[in-house]
């Protein structure tokens, strides 16, 4: 009897030690971790942009670049398109420098 209980609690032992995996802040943060748990690249660069103001650097996600490099008449159609397309983004949205006077970048 006394071998049984001691195998049943040394299975269970067993058992849970295996649940215990460790994970990283590096590994949280990864993109690969973000998509397969279930979240959206928008995440992933919000949360990139979020530590990188924390630490005080600047973070560009790949389509901001891609607009960066755009000639300026692709950016100017771009912000025309997302000033009447509400849902369209023009990536200001985490670089925008909050004033007290407005301006016309405001539009």
């Amino acid at each position: 009897m006394k071998k049984i209980l001691l195998l049943v609690v040394l299975l269970a032992v067993c058992s849970q030690v295996e649940s215990l995996g460790a994970v990283t802040v590096d590994q949280t943060m990864s993109k690969d971790y973000i998509i397969n748990s279930g979240y959206s690249t928008q995440i992933y660069n919000t949360m990139q942009v979020s530590s990188a103001r924390a630490t005080g650097k600047e973070y560009y996600s790949e389509d901001e670049i891609k607009l960066k490099k755009s000639p300026k008449t692709v950016k100017f159609f771009r912000k025309l398109y997302s000033y009447f397309d509400p849902a369209a983004d023009d990536y200001s949205f985490y670089h925008h420098d909050s004033k007290v006077v407005p301006s016309y970048t405001d539009l």
